[in-house]
């Protein structure tokens, strides 16, 4: 006699469901554990970021230099450090031995990283035409460290990223993925940290100069120019006209002079044209 297997209908190991949607469901749960940890994350990082100690921070930033090549420049640092000495002693931006770095790449953009690592792609210093205008930059990111807004997007990326490391394992290529992905996206600020900056930078550009001057210079710039170029910039920053706009608004309404710039100092000029 020949013997049939019978097909199970009702097992353990036998689901009744389409593959497919299974899979539907082990996709929407794993998106949803993801959705709550990052709202967690996003929930703790803001009440614990202004108690990290400054020590922290520092040991943190130097974990992050190791992904941007870059090259130390002692004339912009000195430049970062004479600004900060114009603060109150009670600033606590004078916890951070503040270092600026070039890292030779066309993007005009500029990172405010943890412990006071200050990194300007070389595409923003070929764009700079006046000490003003490397001042505004400068203040600029000051203003996040003063706020510490560098640590409350960065801390949501790096927690995400060790959760997603421990799900899928610390060398696994989706856990590589998210790092990159995350920790570039959670750098970018929102528009009132971005306008509480140029704020900040604002302030530090008159008790330089005595005067604004420059503060917007740099941005007009960028706003003349096609809009296609300047894609790498408006993701992560407002658009110039907007900046142009709040600027001058800040300005009237603190009542500043607006005076002639200075040119950059030749050493300067032929660091940005040597910029590849």
């Amino acid at each position: 006699m020949k013997y049939i297997a019978r097909e199970l209908t009702e097992n353990v190991n036998v689901s009744k469901s389409h593959p497919l949607a299974e899979l539907a469901w082990l996709a929407g749960g794993l998106l949803a554990v993801v959705a709550i940890l990052y709202l967690s994350l996003w929930w703790v990082a803001d009440r614990i970021v202004p108690r990290v100690p400054v020590q922290v921070e520092v040991w943190a930033g130097q974990q992050l230099m190791a992904r941007f090549p870059n090259r130390p420049d002692p004339q912009l640092t000195e430049r970062v450090r004479n600004l900060v000495r114009l603060l109150p002693a009670a600033s606590p931006l004078h916890r951070y031995d503040f270092t600026v770095s070039v890292m030779e790449q066309e993007t005009v953009n500029a990172l405010a990283l943890p412990g006071g690592r200050i990194v300007i792609f070389s595409g923003l210093l070929k764009q700079i035409e006046s000490e003003n205008e490397l001042t505004m930059i400068l203040g600029h990111e000051l203003g996040h460290y003063a706020h510490r807004d560098h640590l409350r997007g960065m801390g949501r990326g790096l927690g995400m990223t060790l959760a997603l490391a421990m799900l899928f394992g610390q060398h696994s290529q989706v856990a590589g993925m998210a790092s990159n992905l995350l920790i570039g996206m959670e750098m970018r600020y929102s528009q009132q940290q971005e306008k509480s900056a140029d704020a900040y930078g604002l302030d530090l550009l008159v008790q330089t100069y005595g005067h604004a001057g420059g503060a917007t210079d740099f941005f007009l710039r960028l706003a003349d120019q096609d809009e296609g170029k300047l894609a790498y910039l408006l993701a992560s920053h407002p658009h110039p006209q907007d900046r142009i706009a709040g600027l001058r608004k800040m300005i009237a309404r603190q009542g500043y002079a607006v005076g002639p710039t200075v040119p950059l100092p030749e050493t300067l000029v032929h660091q940005s044209r040597e910029c590849p």
